[in-house]
């Protein structure tokens, strides 16, 4: 069974202020507040000892600045690692979104006015679901993004990729999902 182990980058200002940052490209607190040292270290703990595959990384600097504070200063850049594009909602509060397009993030996101289709997105995810599960041997390690976690724990569980919204990454969580199919 293979195994992709993702970790979420941690928080930078648009994260505390709420904001969608999508393809934006804003860089992780500086310093990093006391929750994302403490993931830090736990993170650090966890995956201690433990051989990969690959190293993949988001090309988005908040997930390359992540991997880097793992000890991964050069991951493989992925780009299907990247986040999902909000287009014009990037910048702009999570607030905002759900004012304007009630209750559609969670039943419908395919529906949103985004940067990019949303299937084009679930594309992306599965494709790298698709690679992990191809390679043989140990888990494959990336750095990303929460809305790809997402999609890709819904997809993982079996339900469609417009089930994200069922599913939380925080900033610095470490989610391993085994890729039976």
């Amino acid at each position: 069974m293979a195994t992709l182990v993702l970790v979420r980058h941690f928080r930078t200002p648009w994260n505390a202020e709420g904001r969608l940052q999508g393809r934006r490209d804003p860089g992780l607190d500086d310093p990093l507040g006391p929750e994302d040292l403490a993931a830090l270290a736990r993170n650090r703990a966890h995956l201690a000892g433990m051989r990969f595959g690959a190293v993949w990384s988001s090309p988005l600097r908040r997930a390359r600045q992540t991997a880097a504070l793992h000890g991964f200063e050069h991951p493989e850049v992925e780009d299907d690692l990247a986040e999902l594009a909000f287009g014009v909602w990037e910048g702009q509060t999570w607030a905002a979104l759900h004012e304007a397009h009630p209750g559609t993030w969670g039943r419908a996101p395919q529906d949103l006015p985004l940067g990019e289709p949303f299937s084009a997105f679930a594309d992306r995810v599965r494709r790298v679901l698709a690679r992990v599960r191809a390679m043989d041997g140990p888990p494959v390690l990336a750095f990303g993004h929460g809305a790809w976690a997402n999609c890709a724990q819904a997809l993982c569980a079996g339900s469609p990729a417009s089930a994200l919204s069922a599913f939380t990454t925080a900033n610095g969580a470490v989610v391993s999902l085994d890729l039976p199919f």
